[in-house]
């Protein structure tokens, strides 16, 4: 499949996102539009990305993410502190996202292990920029804040890299309180929204 003829790769949207020229080619839904495009920063020239119908998907990397203040804030003495059982907890809800959306309602495979057909998809938290101070629960902000997410693609058997995508996602679309619940429902959202791209990708591939 060629990315620039108009028509959705497997493997660019595998990725839980669509790239902007793309954008139509598969019908979003009020779930998935949830997510943003991300940018392309490679992709294998050449490669069959039709040979994958099952996914390997590694955990959420957070190892590295960057904790930024945001403009507004920054002359601040600015504090946020993310706990490892939080860390844990959002790794969990990534899997059962993608789990849930990608191979629900007879979806498609998702393995532990490489193999034929296999791709391995690897998502990285870059960065995460809050909207507001930890502690300040009055706070009303447009969404919790914003993550830049660096993705990778690889073949699973040879671990080939076949693309690179990253770029910013808005987490959370409406206005509401800083709290922890409200933090926690966005980030769920959003990993409920990267699985659903991934399933209507690959259903339009399948058709």
């Amino acid at each position: 499949m060629n990315l620039h003829n108009g028509r959705p790769s497997t493997l660019s949207l595998t990725a839980g996102l669509l790239i902007s020229c793309l954008i139509g080619a598969v019908n979003a839904d009020e779930l998935a539009s949830f997510s943003a495009p991300l940018n392309v920063e490679y992709e294998r020239p050449g490669s069959d990305f039709s040979q994958f119908d099952k996914l390997l998907i590694e955990e959420l990397d957070l190892s590295e993410t960057i904790i930024v203040p945001p403009p507004w804030l920054a002359e601040k003495a600015f504090k946020w502190k993310v706990s490892e059982k939080n860390l844990a907890h959002f790794r969990q809800e990534f899997q059962a996202s993608m789990r849930d959306q990608i191979s629900g309602n007879d979806g498609y495979k998702i393995v532990d292990e490489p193999g034929p057909g296999v791709m391995l998809l690897s998502v990285k938290v870059v960065s995460f920029m809050p909207y507001a101070e930890q502690k300040d629960k009055k706070a009303v902000t447009l969404g919790s804040g914003e993550m830049t997410i660096h993705v990778e693609t690889r073949d699973s058997q040879t671990g080939e890299l076949l693309g690179i995508y990253e770029g910013p996602q808005e987490v959370g679309k409406e206005y509401q309180k800083n709290t922890d619940f409200t933090k926690q429902k966005n980030v769920k959202m959003l990993f409920d929204s990267w699985g659903r791209r991934v399933r209507l990708a690959m259903d339009e591939d399948r058709d």
